[in-house]
């Protein structure tokens, strides 16, 4: 079947019966910007679409925050204020890093989540039988991913979070870009009303497109599924979703960056060391990982359930076989020879029996995959790298690593 989302934000589902690789599942872009393009017949979005974004992107957050700080004098020099906004390493990260690489992460998940929701469909794992349930639950997701409502009230709560975290929260008495004597700035309101909200709207977004894969996901782990406890991937043929989850280690790494350019801030500006701050990013790793991997314990029961009747298939096979092998090895009821033992096929089948049984008994109870596992912790620890020059010059560094290749 194929999925598409019409101008009406309905989704309509083909009678006929097509090839699988033309099944789309567009939770990434879903929403109203991909129905406007698809209304107007514009073409799907490119590389060279996706930059003119991020610079208009930066043309709204970033240049009026410059500009406003230049004309009121508190971009460049401390003599107005302590910190001017070129000395804000937040600001940087925020819009000229963060802000940028959410929009590029679009590209690399936009193709990810549609080939995992395929592969349910092209390796069996959901039959015919239960594939009208397949369909309901694609369906379900994208008909939240197409409505209007869910963008509108993550645009609402994005603008909440920004006046509350800028307006509520903001200790006033600071002297910086944003506060000066007590009163905000232009460049200080333009972040609170504009700047923000945008980049919150970003973060939103994702973590609304996070919780409708979860959804997905819970909904396929309520099929009958057909997993196999002597899968090589250790997880019954489900382990292409902890693979998957690498997808999201752009996004992981822009949400990295937010931190890392706020603990910047602290160190410069606060008097913070990386030596009292190892610890909120050795949270925020664990953390983010924990939080990644947790639409997968969807399948807990259900790996559970296809391991322990594995073992119990095996053992029983295991049981049998070694019952015929003592009978005719070890009773020597046959009456073989000690020569006919050489060479004989039993002995291999009898180790490899018992191989298959250890492979079924390590077989995970969720869809992990330790190479994903790694790009996520790579993607969530490689924004904390430039505070190390924090505590050992850059200069430093680049002649030891020099030293050490020449």
């Amino acid at each position: 079947m194929n999925y598409e989302l019409t101008g009406s934000l309905d989704i309509e589902m083909s009678e006929s019966q097509v090839d699988l690789d033309a099944i789309e599942f567009p939770l990434v872009g879903g929403g109203s910007v991909h129905s406007f393009a698809e209304y107007f017949s514009l073409p799907q979005p490119s590389m060279a679409y996706r930059l003119r974004r991020i610079g208009i992107l930066i043309l709204i957050t970033w240049v009026p925050l410059l500009l406003l700080a230049i004309v009121s004098g508190h971009a460049f020099t401390k003599t107005i204020v302590e910190i001017p906004l070129l000395h804000d390493p937040a600001l940087f990260g925020r819009y000229l890093f963060v802000l940028p690489l959410l929009e590029l992460s679009e590209t690399l998940i936009a193709i990810s989540l549609p080939v995992q929701a395929r592969h349910f469909l092209q390796s069996d794992l959901v039959t015919d039988r239960e594939r009208p349930r397949f369909d309901a639950a694609v369906q379900e997701v994208l008909k939240f991913r197409s409505s209007n409502t869910s963008e509108i009230v993550i645009g609402i709560l994005a603008f909440i979070l920004a006046i509350c975290a800028r307006i509520y929260v903001f200790d006033a008495t600071s002297s910086t870009w944003e506060i000066h004597q007590t009163a905000r700035t232009l460049a200080g309101w333009w972040y609170a009303l504009v700047s923000l909200p945008v980049l919150f709207f970003f973060l939103l977004n994702w973590l609304w497109i996070f919780l409708l894969w979860g959804l997905f996901l819970f909904r396929i782990s309520r099929l009958d599924l057909q997993l196999t406890a002597t899968h090589p991937d250790h997880a019954g043929g489900l382990g292409f979703l902890g693979w998957g989850l690498a997808s999201f280690s752009t996004v992981l790494m822009a949400i990295a960056a937010m931190f890392s350019s706020a603990f910047f801030y602290e160190i410069i500006h606060n008097h913070e060391t990386l030596d009292t701050l190892k610890y909120h990013v050795m949270a925020f790793v664990v953390i983010a990982i924990v939080i990644i991997h947790a639409p997968l314990l969807v399948f807990f029961g259900r790996l559970s359930r296809c391991r322990f009747a594995g073992l119990l298939d095996f053992s029983t096979l295991v049981l049998r076989y070694d019952r015929k092998f003592e009978e005719k090895w070890i009773e020597r009821k046959t009456g073989e020879t000690d020569d006919s033992l050489l060479g004989s096929a039993d002995i291999q089948s009898l180790a490899d029996i018992a191989s298959a049984y250890e492979h079924v008994n390590d077989m995970l109870l969720i869809p992990f995959d330790m190479k994903g596992f790694a790009v996520l912790v790579f993607a969530a620890l490689f924004p904390f790298l430039p505070l190390v020059a924090t505590v050992v010059p850059v200069q430093e560094i680049l002649k030891k690593l020099t030293e050490m290749v020449i």
